[in-house]
């Protein structure tokens, strides 16, 4: 009988060579334009010569000095800033430096010998036309792809040190990263100095940080004065039995204290710390931020501290101290709370969770995701108000855009769709910017799930092709997200088909009614499930939470039928809706809206509490790509209402704004369309109730006054 110890080192072995053979399936013969680790003369245009910064960065994993022991072995590079932000400043975009990998997720591991990037499916493309023939892409989610520790216990020896950036890496993600790295007594180390600062500097290209200062939230958006909030979040701690909480999520702080500044790109947001307890607030930011005097007004900060906790103020620090202060600020505390990684939130840093002492530390997701997550009164109708005026600017662009590809006098581009588009977004109303760096993708780019158009890249757009437009605005009283898939042309009837069952998809999610005992992760199918009946899916969730003047992606919502993890929906939740499909190196097609959550009541209701959706979104849907045929009369029913409420809802806005090209346009996308004669109510085969072609004629009727409206109007 063979041994213990015998088995497990034969074991080892067996798992060596199947990561051996995972790892070299992953290096040059499956990577575009590579071969057998030789670099082919047709390289994509888009991909980033990474030699020398490898090389700089394998010296500085080799200074003693600099790592302050032993040379690494190895070195992580997370997406992360210090407050785990998903989408981060250019100055903070150091795995983009490294990798010359632009999407906003992503993980690099860098060995003496080896360089990986671990991507999720949203980037499985866009990873490989980037990453030159030096990178193994780790398309995450496949089989057989190992994780990154897995991957690192494969590569390396026992006694090995790894390095990474305490500050630029989750608590829980360290954790679990160390934990498994030392079953093969392999030690990761926290090293203070970040190796990517020693080699990336201004001289050789890295941005400098956004100077402009924060400013007040006014309270007509949101609805909620910051003592307020801070009283909410104390009674939050109180039931949870502790006496404060470091929050590091700069989206947390801006709601908190209604603060909002431009220290991220399209997200509104202020680099900064918070510590709140049961006695004082603490805000730990550079003094220049606040530099405008209403803001130290604003946050009471000049007559602080207060003897009575119930007199609120917050005191300002510097935001460098806050390694040093937040032991002191705890030293009475028995128990803090430090927010555990939870959905879009990815909680402290390693670095913060290592200031304070071990019995004193409490780990769970923040408090403050739940209260921002749920929109009060004001912020409800300041989205709707944002999404109104989003669907003002879309629609005008988009009459533009289609008159003159259809005219063909003048030559539209991506990267002109994406200018043009925020110049009309910034002629609305209380317009900030975009939400989000817009994705306008034609033909083979639109199945790069998260593309941006660049100078390399750059399609032109005519008819011959499917063109998706995903963006959104920033606006004082919302944020926004939508996209719609366009054919200027005349596309496939395959093409049609697959727009229609995503298009079904997407009604289907918004349509549907469940118990609050549901979570996000068992909702997705929902919206796959004609793709599904294709033999068809997509390699993204098909939902997000979003902010109200703050982040495109907001815990807790992720409808993700991957997810490990599920979230509940809760009434006044703001998400996407957005299933897809992208056939490679031919075209993508997505539609996504924004739905509400709301409460749903029946007259003979059970126990427990129904919730619905109600879309918030006001763009239409292009009945010319639209297969009824395929669709149950339940789902023409909707699409049928959906897009004669946006006719009237927003044709009203486009005619008050004197925007009548747009407003023509949006009569031709609106139009009714009908049931076909063979079905019935349920979809099944039949004919076409009375009471459906009364309200066919009811809206056939409404469309001819409008329409007539209109022409003496402009006339």
């Amino acid at each position: 009988m063979i041994g213990l110890q015998s088995l497990l080192i034969v074991l080892s072995v067996m798992r060596g060579v199947w990561m051996a053979e995972v790892v070299s399936s992953r290096t040059a013969p499956d990577r575009l334009g590579c071969l057998d680790g030789v670099i082919r003369q047709e390289q994509p245009i888009n991909r980033v010569n990474t030699t020398l910064r490898l090389q700089q960065l394998r010296v500085a994993m080799s200074a003693v000095k600099l790592v302050r022991g032993a040379p690494l072995k190895a070195y992580i590079i997370t997406s992360d800033d210090e407050h785990q932000t998903e989408m981060v400043s250019p100055s903070d975009k150091r795995r983009q430096y490294v990798t010359g990998f632009t999407g906003s997720a992503g993980t690099a591991v860098v060995t003496q010998n080896m360089a990986a990037l671990w991507v999720d499916g949203r980037y499985h493309l866009q990873a490989d036309q980037q990453l030159d023939c030096q990178w193994i892409v780790m398309k995450s989610g496949q089989d057989q792809v190992p994780s990154i520790s897995e991957w690192l216990k494969s590569v390396l020896s026992s006694g090995d040190r790894i390095g990474a950036d305490p500050k630029l890496v989750s608590a829980d993600q360290w954790l679990e990263w160390r934990s498994d790295l030392a079953e093969s007594g392999i030690k990761l180390d926290a090293v203070q100095a970040n190796l990517v600062d020693a080699i990336w500097n201004e001289d050789n290209g890295r941005p400098k940080p956004n100077p402009r200062p924060a400013f007040i939230h006014d309270i007509a958006y949101a609805g909620q004065t910051w003592q307020e909030k801070v009283g909410v979040v104390r009674n939050e701690l109180k039931e949870l039995g502790l006496d404060g909480i470091v929050v590091t999520a700069l989206d947390e702080i801006a709601w908190l204290l209604n603060l909002r500044g431009a220290d991220v790109p399209y997200s509104p947001l202020v680099k900064s710390y918070a510590y709140v307890s049961l006695q004082q607030v603490v805000l730990f930011v550079e003094p220049l931020k606040l530099k405008v005097a209403p803001i130290r007004e604003h946050l009471e900060s000049d007559r602080c501290p207060r003897e009575q906790p119930d007199d609120l103020c917050v005191e300002i620090r510097r935001y460098e101290n806050v390694f040093n202060d937040l032991p002191r600020l705890t030293a009475k505390a028995n128990s803090v709370l430090l927010p555990s990684r939870y959905a879009y939130s990815g909680g402290v840093s390693f670095a913060i969770y290592e200031t304070i002492p071990a019995d004193k530390r409490r780990t769970s997701p923040s408090p403050l995701i739940l209260l921002k997550a749920t929109k009060n009164a004001i912020e409800v109708e300041g989205m709707k108000n944002a999404h109104m005026k989003d669907a003002v600017a879309l629609c005008d662009f988009l009459s533009l855009l289609q008159e003159q590809v259809h005219e063909g006098k003048v030559q539209w581009d991506e990267l002109k769709v994406v200018h043009t588009l925020d110049e009309y977004r910034q002629q609305q109303d209380l317009n900030r910017g975009p939400s989000f760096s817009t994705i306008a993708a034609f033909g083979p780019n639109g199945a790069v799930i998260h593309y941006r158009p660049s100078l390399e890249t750059n399609r032109i757009i005519d008819n011959s092709s499917f063109l998706i437009i995903d963006s959104g605005g920033q606006y004082l009283d919302g944020t926004t997200d939508v996209t719609r898939t366009f054919h200027f042309g005349r596309a496939t009837q395959r093409q049609k088909e697959i727009y229609t069952r995503v298009l079904m998809g997407a009604i289907d999610l918004a349509t549907l009614v469940f118990p609050d005992s549901i979570d996000d992760t068992r909702i997705d199918v929902i919206a796959r499930q004609h793709l599904y009946s294709a033999g068809l899916d997509y390699l993204h969730g098909t939902g997000h939470g979003i902010g109200s003047f703050l982040n495109v992606h907001e815990s807790p919502i992720q409808i993700r039928i991957y997810g490990k993890v599920g979230h509940h929906f809760e009434e006044n939740y703001f998400f996407s809706d957005e299933p897809g499909f992208y056939q490679e190196n031919e075209f993508g097609i997505r539609l996504e809206s924004i739905l509400r959550v709301i409460n749903k009541t029946f007259e003979h209701q059970r126990d427990g509490r129904f919730l619905g959706f109600e879309v918030v979104s006001l763009v239409p849907f292009d009945p010319y790509l639209i297969v009824p045929e395929l669709m149950t009369f339940k789902q023409l029913h909707w699409l049928n209402h959906y897009q004669a409420m946006v006719r009237i809802k927003v044709g009203e806005e486009l005619k008050r704004q004197n925007r009548m090209r747009a407003f023509y346009w949006l009569m031709s996308k609106t139009r009714h369309i009908t049931e076909p004669c063979h079905r019935s109510k349920n979809g099944s085969p039949g004919s076409i109730n009375a009471s459906s072609f009364i309200s066919r004629i009811i809206i056939a009727a409404l469309v001819s006054v409008q329409l007539a409206v209109a022409l003496l109007m402009s006339s």
